[in-house]
């Protein structure tokens, strides 16, 4: 947990840091190269009452701004002037830098159902970094990453946040774009520059979405296996060495995932996160409904009936269209137009489930087998 003045000791970094990175884009290399060594005079505090390994991943990190900001000249002239395409990125490049993230304000308490995916989460992720000290006591084995599958729009995403809220820590969301690069080494680079930027807080989640782009089965194209091998060098024992960071993926394809990233002590334990059952529809549609106005004949029951096989997505589109043309006419009648039946049957014929039968089963089925 933090105490307020490290608290305000990261909102400074965050501040001076972007300000050095919007700087650098502009051009401004003076501009960058002070903010830059704010950024790292406050890493340097921040150091000071952090434990061993986390101090000296900010001292490390601190280090790396500085030679940054010495070299910041010669950046912005290459920046303004670039040079010899791929040799010009291959050459001293340190990879993207990441700004580092905001803990989100997304509780298990907002989340329909799913009852024993919070749980297994609690216990592999939660649990140990709020009792540290009964896991010690039972010696019960911590670490490794987890990784959530299942149909798209079941809420992996949200669940992600939602453990970085429980444990008060700071969230990186990375996907394919955010890592992939055409130059030669940088996909490397920005994939340690991550890790590395992650390690210097004083607890931090990495969510890999989509991970099944990031760590796609090795064996038909270079770049992909050589950025699958970087991971794996990153993820190895991360947990031994990194105690303030904790990894998670997800994916709505996890058979195209490399065997070697589910290996024990990496992406080891898998979650299926399922399309929601008839209690976790019934509560996104009170949820969604509540406060608002609502015709009489509108039967949260039988509109939890009608949409089995829905993702939370489809009935968060569902809601949201049932809305439209009663608000439409609130506008403009200058008065209240309640939800009604046939506005949520209109949009259930708007909106069809977005994952057939066949893709629900093969997720149920990969569940069951592995494969």
């Amino acid at each position: 947990m933090y105490d307020l003045s490290m608290s305000v000791l990261n909102d400074q970094f965050n501040m001076y840091y972007s300000a050095a990175r919007k700087a650098y884009e502009s051009g401004n290399g003076a501009l960058a190269k002070r903010n830059y060594m704010l950024a790292a005079e406050t890493l340097l505090k921040l150091a000071k009452n952090s434990s061993p390994k986390l101090k000296e991943a900010r001292v490390s990190r601190a280090r790396r701004l500085v030679e940054i900001a010495e070299n910041i000249d010669a950046a912005v002239v290459r920046k303004k002037f670039p040079a010899g395409e791929e040799d010009e990125k291959n050459d001293g490049d340190e990879g993207r830098e990441w700004a580092s993230a905001e803990i989100p304000d997304v509780h298990f308490s907002d989340i329909a159902g799913l009852d024993d995916v919070k749980k297994a989460i609690t216990v592999r992720m939660i649990n140990p970094v709020k009792y540290p000290e009964k896991y010690r006591l039972y010696n019960k084995k911590t670490g490794g990453g987890v990784l959530l599958y299942g149909p798209p729009g079941t809420g992996k995403t949200m669940i992600a946040r939602a453990i970085a809220c429980e444990v008060g820590a700071k969230f990186y969301a990375v996907k394919g774009s955010d890592i992939v690069s055409k130059w030669v080494g940088e996909s490397e680079r920005n994939i340690n520059s991550l890790f590395e930027t992650a390690r210097g807080d004083e607890l931090a989640i990495i969510f890999l979405d989509e991970m099944d782009s990031l760590l796609a089965k090795r064996g038909t194209d270079t770049h992909n296996d050589k950025r699958v091998n970087e991971f794996l060098q990153q993820i190895d024992g991360f947990s031994g060495r990194s105690p303030n960071l904790l990894l998670l993926g997800a994916t709505n394809r996890p058979w195209d995932i490399d065997e070697a990233a589910l290996r024990p002590g990496r992406f080891s334990q898998k979650i299926y996160v399922p399309l929601p059952d008839a209690p976790a529809r019934r509560f996104m549609f009170e949820k969604s409904l509540k406060g608002a106005p609502v015709a009489s004949d509108v039967d949260v029951s039988e509109l939890t009936s009608l949409t089995e096989g829905y993702s939370g997505a489809d009935i968060e589109e569902v809601c949201d269209r049932a809305k439209e043309e009663p608000l439409l006419k609130s506008i403009s009648s200058d008065s209240v137009v309640p939800v009604a039946r046939h506005d949520f049957l209109n949009a259930l014929r708007a909106v069809p489930p977005s994952v057939t039968e066949s893709e629900a089963e093969r997720f149920a089925r990969y569940a069951e087998t592995g494969e």
